[in-house]
């Protein structure tokens, strides 16, 4: 069977292939302690949960508006402009099944065969691939460890070139924790502005910020960089909803339009009681969010300073999200552990410990490690670590 050209130059997502694995091992019965996943592991508010119960009630069943139903438009817009004092309208807003529904969208209306995207490294996986599927060429932007990651407009513009058509920035980052300053993301807006090229922002992590640093959207900027700036966002994390799927995009009309288009042939609506799931997440009571994020707090003190116990790893301290990014380097580049892949595969079959290779993210040097879990799966994931890397 011969496949097309362009799946055939993708990859699986490197996270869902991970949980694959860990999906299996776990119906063999083999005791693991997954620290891979990006997902919370608190459970959806109960104010949510009865929001979608009554919608099944009431029948909520049936199709909706493929760019979704106007009460979550007008809740999205709502919690944006109370955020961050943005001011969209609703044909400025698209409703899609997750925040990677919304960017594959955008990136298959922009890029064309032959367009560059500059992508900051480390990224999300699917950024990449993303791009590949519509043919584009991604420029990649290295951050370094030394400055925790956190990217520079200086090293956007050293990225262009009359071929950039897209910028995309992910603060706070996935996988390295790193927030983007506000002063670099507004120098940004206004290369992509001069330069007449777009930014999307993935603000999936954006209400998990560490030591008092303060959640900031590129929409805040106002009319002046309405044509320039594309917000991406999504319940899942902020609201533990992953599973619910519902995502979505803020941006110029003519943009929504043309997702639209590809949203109408490829999925319709997203599914209409999770919309008014979503409706309640955005309207309803915020007090989760904070009670999250003291949790994740608690988390990223303890295993940040567990990962720099061991000796040969570095770890630096995330800025948000609810990710560790700890260098490896050390036990690297030997005949035995080649790659960070490698390594991360002993670790699942050896330690039984479930991580995700730095390469998936850009980086050859890093392992992510998710510490949305439970306080007790993370001890004991730093013991059986500990143990691993001392037969190393």
């Amino acid at each position: 069977m011969k496949l097309s050209q362009r799946v055939s130059q993708i990859a699986i997502s490197s996270t869902a292939n991970v949980f694959a694995q860990v999906t299996q091992l776990k119906a063999e019965g083999v005791n693991l302690v997954d620290l891979g996943p990006g997902e919370p592991d608190f459970p959806t508010p109960e104010n949510i949960k009865h929001a979608a119960i009554q919608a099944i009630h009431a029948n909520f069943t049936r199709y909706t508006s493929t760019d979704g139903i106007m009460q979550l438009k007008e809740a999205i817009i709502q919690r944006h402009a109370q955020d961050f004092q943005s001011d969209f309208t609703t044909n400025e807003v698209l409703v899609t099944a997750g925040g990677k529904h919304a960017i594959f969208n955008l990136i298959n209306s922009l890029i064309e065969s032959g367009d560059e995207v500059i992508i900051p490294s480390p990224y999300w996986v699917t950024f990449r691939e993303a791009v590949h599927y519509a043919s584009g060429c991604c420029q990649f932007v290295p951050t370094t460890e030394s400055d925790n990651f956190r990217l520079t407009a200086s090293q956007i513009e050293s990225a262009f070139s009359p071929k950039t058509r897209l910028i995309m920035l992910n603060s706070p980052n996935n996988p390295s924790g790193a927030i983007i300053q506000t002063e670099e993301m507004k120098k940004i807006a206004d290369l992509a502005r001069c330069r007449g090229t777009i930014v999307l922002t993935d603000e999936c992590y954006c209400h998990f910020n560490y030591q008092d640093l303060k959640p900031f959207s590129l929409a805040s900027l106002g009319k002046a960089y309405r044509d320039h700036v594309v917000v991406v966002g999504s319940v899942s994390k902020t609201y533990a909803m992953t599973g619910w799927r519902v995502g979505f995009c803020l941006g110029p009309a003519k943009l929504i339009k043309a997702m639209l288009k590809i949203q109408s042939h490829c999925t319709s609506n997203v599914n209409s009681i999770a919309q008014k799931a979503a409706v309640e997440a955005l309207v309803g009571p915020q007090t989760s969010i904070l009670e999250m994020l003291g949790e994740y707090t608690r988390r990223r003190e303890f295993i940040i300073n567990a990962l720099n116990s061991i000796p040969g790893i570095t770890c630096n301290w995330p800025d948000g999200a609810f990710y560790a990014y700890p260098n490896v380097s050390h036990f690297l580049g030997s005949s035995r552990i080649p790659s960070v892949s490698d390594l991360a595969f002993r670790i699942l079959q050896e330690a039984r410990v479930a991580v995700v290779p730095g390469d998936a993210f850009g980086t050859k040097d890093h392992l992510r490690i998710s510490y949305a879990t439970s306080m007790e799966q993370l001890k004991k994931g730093v013991i059986r670590l500990e143990k691993f890397f001392k037969t190393l």
